[in-house]
Order: structure tokens, then sequence, then C-alpha cells
């Protein structure tokens, strides 16, 4: 039974080797670890063990029960005699808890991924597209001075544009603001008591948007923000794509959508991407005059590229250093229309025209920022969720957008962000844990040969169900990866019990024993066997299920999950399991384990 149930619980961590993406890089080295300890602590537990036994634990043996288990039988024995005189009520009390943990699982909300406290909040500030650096820095340092007015604040940094080493283009209408804050401890109270960080955020942004209009925020995270950027494109936790071939109308969708998800309680940012337009100066060639001249557009364009980018016409040398010469109009001219308007451009020797008499040239208000995706043109709504659960907000929003925004014949929308990797993952595990719990059903049955006992063993997974989920409940936790993670891990000790259970009730009617007799005895003998498998899984993950530390958000689902599921499992299990054993023992056909392989 111990060899067997070692190998079911490997089994059931298999699908988290299919993972893939983050989640496959945070759980697959846990589920890897606890599969090669598990292989580690059997082939111990029959070689190291038994000779350590033997060396040390000479001499007289009493077999005498601890007096806490004692205490325990004590409570347990009236419990199961009462539970064989009411086998009815019993069963319903299994399958009524199986049904109540469905239907609070239903109940769950759904995240990617606990979020994790980076103890500091990061800003990105998006102003008029048109805005001049001068602007940029002067409204950045009136937010950061605002910023700092909060006591909780300990320093502000912010970066604007374009760094040196260009590997993050924006342009100088967006700025990144990180808000450094002190340590908790030195959290002044506001009436009355402490803010939580939610609420400083809510204060901040308050604050700012009074202060100083005309510019957008996105709250975030400094290490969230670049991590949603690396998996969707988008520094926001939830990103609605709108996808066309026209800009414009894109844009105008984008708006609308940026609205209506606006309303939606917990949308805490909903901001369209792309922010307003920026003077650009056109230059189209008239071709009907080039053809006049037989001229190409080439001429026009690389003589304005010239005049205004400027071109390296040679080099000057001094020493060993080499200076380009860059041939271009003065500043002043570059930022005269009507000097590059009379730009000559050469048609012939000594024969020049002006340009403006080649191309229409004008200033225009156009997009700056144009971003593709899947060889579309491609706007987005950026969407921080706060104080609700990912799943039922986009659930919400979708139906919502549906609704009151029409889409033009052309534009379709895609719902990005952590929540894909969701739906990826959710998609994945219920492929592959399906087909596990298969190949688990498949193992007890050709160990024990029989459907019935197959059946009741498997029947314990559904009874650990109910713990978890209050579990999670209780601890005001959502279904995430890392709860799913927490199941799997479940699933296999809650099956390690009836295995432990019913195998040696198996052994003691081959040696003759019927009735209620025979469940007396096994749950004697067994329930010391099935509380320490419990028990030690359960106070292994109870630090990580109480812990505050760095992480602990994500530890504390995963370890909520075993330690609640454990509990509901072993009180149901050694009541429900044996009852059910009893009704359909003269049913069952029995074999002797040890021997069937």
């Amino acid at each position: 039974a111990a060899g067997f149930g070692q190998m079911i619980i490997i089994v059931v961590f298999l699908p988290v080797f299919a993972l893939t993406g983050v989640e496959a890089k945070m759980f697959a080295p846990m589920a890897a670890a606890f599969s090669f300890a598990l292989v580690s602590a059997f082939i111990f537990s029959f070689t190291t063990i038994p000779a350590f036994a033997a060396q040390f634990l000479s001499g007289k043996v009493t077999d005498r029960e601890p007096w806490i288990m004692r205490k325990i039988e004590s409570i347990y024995q009236p419990i199961i005699s009462l539970s064989l005189k009411f086998k009815a009520i019993v069963l319903s009390i299994g399958a009524v808890s199986i049904l109540v943990g469905g239907i609070l699982f239903s109940f769950l909300g759904s995240d990617f991924l606990p979020q994790l406290d980076e103890e500091s909040i990061a800003i990105q500030f998006v102003r008029p597209t048109n805005i001049s650096i001068d602007q940029a820095v002067a409204m950045q340092s009136l937010s950061e001075e605002i910023i700092l007015e909060f006591p909780e604040v300990e320093k502000v940094l912010s970066r604007i544009g374009t760094a040196e080493v260009a590997t993050d283009p924006m342009g100088v209408n967006v700025s990144d603001t990180y808000v450094i804050l002190k340590e908790k401890e030195m959290w002044p109270e506001v009436l009355g008591k402490q803010r939580n960080k939610a609420q400083l955020i809510n204060a901040v942004k308050e604050r700012l948007e009074q202060l100083i209009p005309g510019q957008t925020m996105v709250f975030s995270q400094p290490i969230q923000l670049r991590f949603n950027e690396l998996l969707e494109g988008v520094r926001a936790d939830v990103a609605l794509k709108v996808f066309g071939e026209d800009i414009e109308q894109i844009t105008d969708i984008a708006k609308q959508a940026a609205q209506v998800v606006s309303r939606i309680p917990g949308a805490g940012d909903s901001e369209e991407e792309i922010k307003g337009k920026s003077p650009v100066l056109r230059i189209q060639p008239k071709s009907e005059e080039l053809q006049k001249l037989g001229l190409p557009k080439e001429n026009v364009l690389s003589t304005v590229e010239t005049a205004i980018g400027g071109t390296e016409a040679g080099s000057f040398y001094e020493g060993i250093m080499r200076y380009p010469i860059i041939v271009r109009l003065s500043d002043e001219d570059r930022s005269s229309l009507v000097s590059v308007k009379n730009v000559p451009v050469g048609v012939g020797a000594n024969f020049t025209v002006p340009v403006q008499d080649l191309a229409e040239i004008n200033i225009q208000d156009t997009y700056s920022d144009i971003r593709r995706e899947a060889m579309k043109k491609r706007s987005a709504v950026l969407i921080n969720v706060r104080g609700r659960d990912m799943a039922s907000f986009v659930k919400e929003a979708k139906s919502k957008v549906e609704e009151k925004v029409k889409l033009p014949s052309g534009i379709y929308l895609d719902w990005g962000g952590s929540f894909k990797n969701l739906q990826r993952a959710k998609s994945r595990l219920l492929i592959v844990v399906p087909l596990a719990l298969l190949l688990v059903f498949i193992m007890i049955f050709m160990a024990f040969k029989s459907w019935l006992q197959t059946l009741m063993i498997f029947g314990c997974i559904p009874m650990a169900l109910v713990g978890g989920v209050i579990s999670l409940m209780l601890n005001g936790l959502n279904f995430s990866i890392s709860a799913a993670i927490g199941f799997i891990a479940l699933s296999g000790i809650a099956v390690l019990n009836g295995i432990v259970l019913v195998s040696y009730f198996n052994k003691l009617k081959l040696d003759g024993l019927t009735g209620d007799q025979l469940i007396y005895e096994g749950t004697k003998m067994r329930l010391r066997p099935v509380l320490m498998t419990a028990s030690a899984a359960a106070f292994g993950f109870l630090p990580m299920m109480l812990s505050t530390g760095s992480g602990a958000e994500v530890q504390r689902p995963l370890a909520s999950v075993v330690v609640g599921g454990i509990i509901s499992a072993t009180i149901l299990t050694l009541i429900v399991l044996p009852v059910v054993y009893r009704l359909l023992e003269d049913k069952m056909k029995v074999v002797d384990s040890r021997m069937s392989h």
C-alpha cells in the first residue's frame, strides 16, 4: 500500500509537467522536486529504515498506542458505531458534501496567478502626443512633488521617453514613474487607521487628477508592469485589443470600449493605448509636374531629406579623430515651413525648381505611434483589475462591450493579458488532469481487481474538494494556477488514504473477519496511519498557508487547498468509506493485493 500510494502521488503530478509558459517555469521545478523526494523516500524506507530498525530497535518491544491516539480512538469509535447504525444518513452527508464542494467551486473567482506585493508602485503617465519635452518635464516634476506629499512614499524615480539603450521605445508624452514606499510599520494612520496599498493608489490617483488635468495614469508595479509587457506587449493585467486597417476606426472603437469598461466594478484603470495626434510635416510629390520635367519622386524626397534630416557629405580629420560633415538647413530654416517650401530641387545643369512647385507641403495632425500585431494595425484598452477576480471581470466586460460597441466590417476584438494565460493553462489542465486521473483509476483497478473498490477509493478525491474550496474562501483567495496545483497534489493524498483503508479491510476479510467486526478492527488499526499521512502533509503546508512574507501570495492558495482538503478528505474518508465498504462487502471480489503482481 505504501509503495503503490507513492506511485499514485507521482502520477497525479504529471499534469504539472504538461504546463507551458510562465506557469511551467514556476511550478514544474516544485513538481520535479516533490517527485524525486518521493522516489528517494520510498527507496530509503524499504532499505535504510529496516536496517536502522534491526540495529537500534533490539530488545523488548511493546505495542502500545500513545496517549493522544488513545484519546482520538475514544472519540472515533462511538462515531463509527453510530455511522454503521445510520448508514443512509452517513451516505447522504458524503453526497451532500461533494455537491456543496462543487457548488462552492462554481462561485470561486479566477485569476492567472496571485498578485505579488512588490512593496512599490509603478505609474505610467500618458500625456498629449504633441507635448514638448519641456512641458513633459514640467508636468512630471509637478506630479512627483504631489506624490512625495504622501507620508507613505519614500522616494520617486522617473524616466521620460526612450532611454539611451532603446530597448523600450516611448515618446516624450509617456513616462514611467517608480514610487518606492516606506516600510509598512512607518505608514501613519489616516482617519484613525492605516491605509492599505489599494487605498493609497486611489488617493494618489484622485489627487493627481484634481491638480494636473490633461494626463492619464495606469497604476501597476515595477516587475508586474514589465511582466505584462513581455507576455502580451501591453503594460496592464488585461488588454482589450482592437484590430483593423483604418487607424481612425480602431482608435474610435478603443475609446468607446474604454468608456464602457471604466463603468464596470473592478476596473481600477481603463485607458486607451493611443492618446491623441501630433503635427507632422507631410510631403506629397506631384506626379503630373514630375512627369513634365522627367524627374523621379526620389529627387524630391531625397532633397527634403537632406534639407531637414541632413546627409553626410564627407569627413573632417583632426589628428586621428574623424568628424562627419553634415549638409542640412540651419535650425531656424528647418523649423520654418516657408524655408522648407523654397528648398531648390535640381532639375538639370544649372537649373533648379522650388520644392513647393513639385510637391504638396503642409502640416497635418496624425498618429505618431502606429502599432501592428498579426499583420494588422492595433489599438488597445489597458485595464488593471482591482478588488475583483480577473475571470468574472473579463466575462462581464466582454458582454457589455459586445452589447454597446458596434464593430464595423473588418474590425475585430481580442482579449489578452494575464486572462489569456489563465485560459491557456486551464484548457491544458482540462485535458491532462483527466488523463492522469484515468491512469490512477487504472492503476487502482489493477491492484484491487474490483470495480466497486476502485470507485470507492476514487470517491475520496471529491471528498477533498469541499475542504479545499472552503479553505480558499476562508482565506479570501480566488482560484488560480497555484490553487490548481494544490488540488492536483491533494487528489494523490486523498487516494492514498483510501488505499490504506481498503487494502487493510481486504486483508482482514481474507483472514476471515466479516460484518461490523471487520470495520471496527480495520478502522482501529488503520486510524493512526491515515492520521499520520494526513497530519504530516497538513502540518508541512501549514507554514505556507500562514506565511505573510515575500512570495507568500503564490504559496498561500496551494497550501490552503492542501490543508483544507486534507482535513475534509480525512474526516469523510474515515466515516463514509467504512460505511460504503460495509454496504458493498458481499458484492465485492477481494484478492490478495500483495500477490496480484
